[in-house]
């Protein structure tokens, strides 16, 4: 008999079933799907790691689970049992975060531990991003209290026990030092309702914030006359940022800093040799990037067919979590909707991202009167510590020029 395990849900914790595919007694083969997951932006199918009969199944649907929860037991087919194994990595040391007597918050080493691997008789449990994590941070994690499903301790767990390890030893009440928002009892002005945030808003919200913290902020406006631009995409039934973000990926050519990202230590600058652009999606749930991968390498139609797939996807809350990875770039387009302009948040550790906002007709001058057109206003939010203010100029000169003449999008 073999326990059927959860997976590494690459970073996600403590998520629903929404969908159960088999029932006990069921015979499966490896690869075959046991349930359906929502994480904080996609639904995935966790697939069985066994070929045999599902003698036991622990868990149903509006369940929530983490990476390494027992699911279930399978018996296993013959190869199945010849081939089964239990893999242990090596041992690294752990450490700990301990605040002495004499209020200093000091690292000590304690023995070492399996990686990934719960140790014998310990009573916390964690995912392997959530271990991998506290080494980062230096924390034994049986020294913190977890909150989730069944004690599990979490990232935020993790988060709190720093938190209130610094505010023992005086270092006030907030990591960033950022003063609390005071909130009042509103129902005293009249009838109120609470509405829980989505999971997906919640996690969007925490890393918009901590993008906004982060880095100096800086948007430059300009606006396009996609005229031509806007009679070609007709004839050829496309969607006009399908054109937009083949534009951006010849300017981010010519622009490499608006594709770069910071180094961890604050003091270098990457250079990604790569062009993938993430597209902002409006679902019921929230707002959520998939990624549109090397996207410099791509036809404009084969961009349109990707953002249309990609697109519906995200509103069925069907992208799985590697649709979201590896974006260097970001577009968040609300000309569909209304508006002259707006002020993107940088998508970090991304350097830049492109706003779109509503096409109008406008009189421009032509140099002897005044014609109407079509015309495009976008902004570029960047980051001020990579980008200054001329190259930034420059970016969006050049975007609007490539807008404005599709040859030289197409070509």
């Amino acid at each position: 008999m073999e326990n059927l395990l959860v997976p590494d849900l690459g970073g996600f914790d403590n998520v629903e079933i929404i969908e159960m595919f088999v029932t006990e007694g069921d015979t499966i083969k490896k690869e075959d799907s046991l349930f359906s997951l929502e994480s904080d932006k996609a639904v995935m199918d966790i697939p069985s790691p066994f070929s045999g009969i599902l003698k036991k199944i622990l868990v149903s649907a509006g369940d929530k689970v983490s990476p390494g929860d027992i699911i279930g037991e399978i018996e296993l087919s013959f190869s199945e049992k010849d081939i089964s194994n239990k893999v242990i990595q090596e041992k690294e040391p752990e450490k700990k975060l301990v605040i002495d007597a004499d209020q200093k918050v000091e690292i000590v080493e304690t023995k070492s531990n399996p990686d990934n691997i719960q140790r014998p008789g310990a009573e916390y449990h964690a995912s392997p991003s959530v271990r991998q994590y506290a080494r980062d941070l230096d924390i034994d994690l049986s020294l913190v209290i977890g909150t989730g499903s069944k004690g599990r301790i979490s990232k935020d767990d993790l988060k709190l026990f720093i938190k209130n390890g610094l505010k023992e030893v005086g270092l006030g009440n907030s990591l960033s030092g950022i003063p609390s928002v005071q909130y009042e009892d509103y129902s005293v002005y009249g009838a109120t309702t609470e509405l829980e945030l989505s999971r997906i808003r919640r996690i969007t919200g925490n890393h918009l914030s901590a993008s906004w913290q982060n880095i100096p902020h800086v948007t430059q406006f300009d606006e396009a006359d996609i005229s031509n631009l806007d009679s070609f995409r007709k004839e050829q039934n496309m969607s006009i940022l399908a054109f937009i973000i083949k534009a951006s990926a010849a300017v981010l050519k010519n622009f490499p800093y608006f594709n770069s990202s910071l180094g961890s230590t604050g003091e270098t600058l990457i250079l990604k040799k790569y062009i993938n652009i993430g597209i902002a999606v409006d679902t019921e749930k929230g707002l959520v990037v998939p990624v549109i991968r090397n996207v410099d390498d791509k036809s404009v139609s084969i961009i349109a067919s990707e953002l249309k797939e990609k697109s519906d996807l995200a509103r069925k809350s069907r992208l799985k979590p590697e649709d979201f990875q590896g974006g260097s770039f970001t577009i968040s387009s609300l000309g569909g909707i209304s508006g002259t302009g707006f002020t993107p948040i940088v998508n970090a550790p991304q350097a830049a991202i492109l706003g779109v906002s509503r096409s109008a007709m406008k009189p421009v001058w032509n140099g002897s009167e005044f014609k109407p057109r079509l015309m495009l206003p976008f902004s570029v939010s960047y980051d001020h510590r990579i980008i200054d203010g001329a190259e930034a100029a420059r970016f969006t000169k050049y975007l609007g020029q490539l807008m404005e003449d599709i040859r030289r999008i197409i070509l």
